[in-house]
């Protein structure tokens, strides 16, 4: 019998400390007990990997998974879905709504996001030329060769961001960004021809990514479906 490949799934990325992979196995059982059909890629290393992550994802690549803080962006371009949902490893599925996050997705975009609420974020996120809007803890993203090379940049320009190897205009962009993806993000698709094009999850978009100090007048009355707690780095 011919077995299709699914052309929708689930990324975790499970790198650089041991407590990730915890995280990502804890985060796949609660979407698996609420979408037991789902379909889940695991990036990490061979070394970390049990005889029972095999029940736990349909899929798990570890040849030159780099073990890096922002491994995931390196992970990005070789999901082996046509439309995929990356899902950072500190959160909890909590609802079964989870099976119509795809419908989420605009098909005239190549990433769809929830918005970053101000007022919950660990930094400023407003600067002279705009906001960190778009958080990139949960996204969906087609396989268009355009979006894959911007996942390739993105990964690029962030290793040279965390090297510093990348300086900017302090005055006009805060050096505190330097850790943030996001703001690597921002950059190239407001500065640079990478831009692809983006769209929000339809609200309440909260419920879908509800990070754990959001306030629940965000849900406009829907139950979340997917909780982010993250992780402490003292753990």
């Amino acid at each position: 019998m011919l077995t299709l490949k699914p052309n929708k799934g689930f990324v975790y990325v499970a790198t650089n400390h041991k407590r990730y992979i915890t995280c990502a196995r804890y985060s796949a059982i609660s979407l698996k007990e609420y979408w037991p059909e789902s379909h889940i890629t695991l990036f990490t290393h061979e070394e970390w990997v049990n005889k029972s992550d095999k029940s736990i994802f349909d899929n798990i690549i570890t040849n030159d998974v780099p073990n890096h803080v922002r491994a995931k962006l390196w992970a990005l371009d070789k999901t082996p879905y046509d439309l995929t949902c990356y899902i950072d490893v500190d959160t909890e599925v909590m609802h079964d709504d989870v099976r119509f996050i795809f419908d989420q997705h605009d098909t005239n975009s190549n990433i769809s996001l929830t918005k970053a609420r101000r007022y919950a974020a660990s930094i400023d996120p407003k600067f002279s030329e705009g906001e960190l809007t778009d958080h990139c803890g949960l996204f969906i993203y087609d396989n268009k060769p355009e979006t894959f090379l911007f996942m390739q940049k993105w990964w690029e320009l962030y290793q040279k961001q965390y090297n510093r190897e990348w300086n900017w205009d302090t005055t006009l962009y805060p050096e505190f960004f330097r850790t943030f993806d996001m703001w690597t993000y921002w950059w190239l698709q407001n500065k640079t021809e990478y831009k692809i094009k983006r769209s929000f999850f339809p609200e309440p978009d909260a419920r879908w990514n509800f990070v754990y100090i959001y306030k629940q007048e965000e849900l406009m009355g829907q139950p979340i479906v997917i909780k982010h707690t993250p992780v402490p780095t003292i753990l």
